[in-house]
């Protein structure tokens, strides 16, 4: 099936296109991005709906939550939750588009969804020639009207008298200097010096609205639609034997078993056994929780490989694998919880860090998806591990920007802080302004210790004397970002004796005859 007008796809392609150019040619990344995520879906419900279908129920839900995603880049200040959000959403916007007339993404093996992917892609470069190659001309083209056909002329005739006109000017010029002069306003006027960087963005823009006319016509008429596998797809056929792979998991088994029992021992067991072994208890927590992680996520990706790769050609072998798998999960997650200790205790020795908080979280999610994984081994529905994934990984990026990382990495260490603590000002004003509202907020509780205050009220004169956010254009417009400086001009009274001043190193606050720079605060600019 064909489109009834070409036009129209053309047309939307060219507008998403010269949205990427309006939008982000060089701007910071704002509320842009779920602007532009926005005008894609819209684009593309747009033609859907102009040729006689609707989207279906789960691509709905897919579409809400894409636009959840993108519009952290808008919401959240912090880099990695904004970008994690951008990447998240363009890759759930790619099965979106694949998927639309039919939400098969719900129900498709992992393998269903890579092939379906490489399909969009492989569309997106491909089937705009269709509509210029075709040799069935489209309905408009075949009732085009004579003003059509005279816009067509006039365009060509444009093109042809651009370089003779050009030429011819430039002779009269060098043959009288008022011609000269006034030439060189009109240039001026056109500003032509920016005509390399004008022809650049008008090449991309050409090259996006391509490979997006190729993206909405494989939406609305895919050319190959890929079905759900109605049993467990896998794209190499098994050719491990079970005794090798059986091996491979039981000597895991024991290797993490044998970690395991240590674990009980030394950190479960709590900290007289581990000081016997000649570590305080902050240096045992300090190492391991980053590895412990990375073990589970090579674990998890093992596990996957098996299941594919490996005969299981007898019940009793499927069962003795399923236990085995079963088993490694489970010891996987006490290793896990290991490693989650292992966190707290680190934490509560040197304080909260963005990359601490990242795996606070990823640790808990990390662990529900391995439960998952072992429910499906168990319920022999591993063909649903397609949809768990993406699940999980959309899941994490949304709890990323529900949690607030910066404000959350602020009122725990300044908790510790209200404990006794120190506090390191520094590596608050490293923070994002999704920090600044906890900031202004705990820096006035009567409990805080003078020192701790100071610190804060510091950092906060800081980021009250850097550029504000209201001068970037409206489509790097992001609300924290705002909120905060709103925030800061606000409560300018609570720092006004830590003046901000400025030498030919930077900006600084005199505090106790010291320079404390101001090089950590985030920059708007």
């Amino acid at each position: 099936m064909m489109p009834k007008s070409y036009n129209a796809f053309w047309i939307t392609a060219l507008l998403i296109a010269a949205g990427v150019d309006f939008l982000f040619w060089g701007k910071p990344v704002g509320v842009s991005f779920p602007i532009w995520t926005l005008l894609a879906i819209s684009g593309a419900l747009f033609l859907n709906f102009r040729h006689g279908s609707h989207p279906a129920r789960a691509n709905i839900v897919l579409g809400g939550i894409i636009l959840a995603l993108a519009s952290l880049t808008f919401l959240r200040a912090e880099p990695l939750t904004a970008a994690l959000g951008l990447l998240l959403a363009l890759a759930a916007l790619m099965l979106w588009a694949v998927t639309l007339p039919n939400g098969h993404w719900l129900y498709y093996t992992l393998w269903d969804t890579l092939r379906a992917v490489t399909i969009l892609v492989f569309a997106a470069l491909t089937r705009s020639f269709t509509l210029l190659t075709s040799r069935d001309d489209p309905p408009e083209k075949q009732q085009a009207s004579p003003l059509s056909r005279q816009g067509w002329a006039v365009l060509r005739g444009i093109l042809l008298a651009l370089p003779v006109v050009g030429l011819l000017a430039l002779l009269l010029a060098s043959a009288d200097l008022v011609f000269a002069q006034r030439l060189h306003l009109a240039l001026d006027a056109l500003r032509l010096e920016k005509l390399p960087e004008t022809l650049f963005r008008l090449f991309y823009i050409g090259v996006l609205t391509f490979i997006f006319c190729g993206v909405l016509l494989h939406a609305v008429f895919p050319a190959h639609e890929v079905k759900p596998s109605p049993k467990e797809s896998r794209f190499l056929s098994p050719f491990l034997g079970w005794t090798e792979s059986s091996i491979l998991l039981g000597s895991v088994n024991a290797l993490f078993l044998f970690f395991v029992i240590l674990q009980f021992r030394y950190l479960f067991g709590g900290q007289a056994n581990i000081h016997e072994a000649g570590f305080t208890y902050a240096e045992y927590a300090r190492r391991g929780f980053g590895e412990l992680v990375w073990v589970a996520i090579i674990t998890l990706s093992l596990i996957l490989t098996l299941h594919t790769i490996s005969r299981r050609n007898t019940t009793t072998r499927q069962r003795v694998f399923v236990a085995l798998n079963v088993l490694l999960i489970a010891l996987v997650l006490v290793i896990l919880a290991s490693a989650y200790q292992r966190l707290i205790l680190y934490e509560q020795a040197y304080g909260f860090t963005r990359l601490r908080t990242y795996t606070y979280l990823f640790i808990p999610w990390l662990g529900l998806l391995l439960l998952t994984v072992s429910g499906l081994i168990l319920s022999n529905q591993m063909r649903r591990m397609g949809f768990a994934l993406i699940f999980f990984a959309l899941g994490f990026g949304l709890l990323l920007g529900i949690w607030n990382v910066d404000g959350w990495v602020a009122r725990q260490n300044i908790q510790r802080a209200l404990n006794g603590q120190e506090l390191d000002g520094d590596y608050l004003q490293t923070l994002s302004a999704d920090a600044v509202p906890d900031l202004i907020r705990l820096a006035q509780q009567n409990q805080l210790p003078a020192s701790a205050r100071t610190e804060i009220l510091i950092g906060l004169a800081c980021r009250a004397g850097q550029p504000s956010p209201d001068n970037l254009p409206w489509q790097s417009f992001n609300l924290s970002q705002h909120r905060a400086a709103s925030l800061l001009a606000a409560n300018a009274g609570l720092w006004q004796d830590y003046i901000v001043q400025q030498d030919r190193n930077g900006m600084y606050v005199l505090h106790n005859g010291q320079r404390r720079y101001c090089g950590y605060a985030e920059r708007f600019d």
